[in-house]
């Protein structure tokens, strides 16, 4: 079976089990109408198909697992509902953000909503037959990653502010922001299916790793994507200022000439950044290598993240997680 076409029947597996915390028919329609305009727009919900995957490759079954990976993938939607109010973008999934289509307000409650419905999500476990105990450990498991993941939207917003930002703190953000909810997954599943302690820990090895690797592969995307594919807005982070991996190396390695004059561009409010100074920017990167430098170092961790999938058994569910780990970084979109 194809990746794109496993992925599509596993999407339709955990949006119906979302489906069973979220509703479809309720006196406030509006709100849930929204949100599942917002899931349904798109997203691959390979966070939760990594979980089920880990979860069967040691023997677990989909069903016992379902809720944990449900309530995965709507903390994640949460905070792209969030993130696309604090950074200003007004494009995803090529379509206006939900902010954009409803005001803030709304889009705010809406993801409050979400976060919540993700924790309800988990609850369901119990029906599930699992035992109160591995119930609370999942509930604490996503909840200490969702505390970490806003952590890490706290570093990225403050790094804003700053010229000095170093690549090791790059990285701890980017664990934070992107790789804790993975994490978060492939430990859950693992767990859930019984593993010992230190299958869980290299679970979340794993999740330190692509997780990174995945939010570095977006950073590049968001640079030299195909806007049809990539369905963002492309050059928003350079518009926003963000410190990317890229900038990082671009501010290391530019004259003295060359970063004042990156710094005036990024420096500036996103509705004052033209388009002009986004090709500056751009081509300082081409100039200094600063992509392929990025792409080098996403798969670095890729290959690291494989080795931690080597100690699950070996299982028609493993070459599917590998597959996936190479597309997660290897994708054009």
């Amino acid at each position: 079976m194809g990746l794109k076409e496993f992925l599509a029947r596993q999407r339709n597996i955990i949006d119906e089990e979302i489906a069973r915390v979220l509703p479809r028919d309720s006196e406030v329609n509006e709100m849930y109408d929204i949100q599942w305009q917002f899931l349904e727009g798109g997203g691959k919900r390979w966070r939760p198909t990594l979980c089920l995957l880990v979860h069967r490759s040691l023997g677990g079954s989909i069903e016992t697992a379902l809720p944990f990976a449900a309530g995965v993938e709507l903390v994640h939607n949460f905070s792209l509902i969030h993130d696309d109010i604090e950074d200003g973008d007004r494009s995803r999934r090529g379509r206006p953000t939900l902010w954009v289509l409803h005001g803030k307000a709304k889009a705010i409650n809406i993801g409050d909503n979400m976060l919540n419905k993700a924790y309800e999500a988990v609850t369901r476990l119990r029906e599930n037959g699992v035992s109160a105990e591995k119930t609370i450990w999942c509930l604490s498991l996503l909840c200490r990653s969702t505390v970490t993941l806003s952590e890490g939207q706290a570093m990225e917003m403050n790094f804003l502010d700053r010229w000095d930002v170093t690549e090791d703190e790059y990285l701890e953000m980017v664990w934070r922001k992107t790789g804790v909810l993975v994490s978060a997954a492939v430990a859950g599943g693992a767990y859930l299916a019984c593993a010992d302690e230190s299958l869980v820990e290299a679970m979340k090895d794993y999740g330190r790793l692509i997780g990174p690797a995945f939010q570095i592969t977006d950073d590049v995307l968001n640079l030299s994507g195909d806007f049809e594919r990539y369905q963002k807005e492309i050059g928003g982070d350079i518009r926003e200022g963000k410190k990317t991996l890229m900038v990082i190396h671009v501010l290391r390695n530019a004259s003295k000439g060359e970063r004042e004059r990156a710094k005036e561009i990024l420096g500036k409010p996103r509705s004052k950044t033209t388009g002009e100074g986004c090709r500056y920017i751009l081509g300082l990167m081409e100039k200094y290598g600063s992509i392929d430098y990025a792409r080098e170092m996403a798969n670095e961790r890729i290959e690291g993240a494989l080795g931690k999938l080597k100690k699950l058994p070996d299982s028609d569910e493993r070459d599917m997680l590998e597959r996936l780990t190479n597309f997660l970084v290897n994708r054009d979109y």
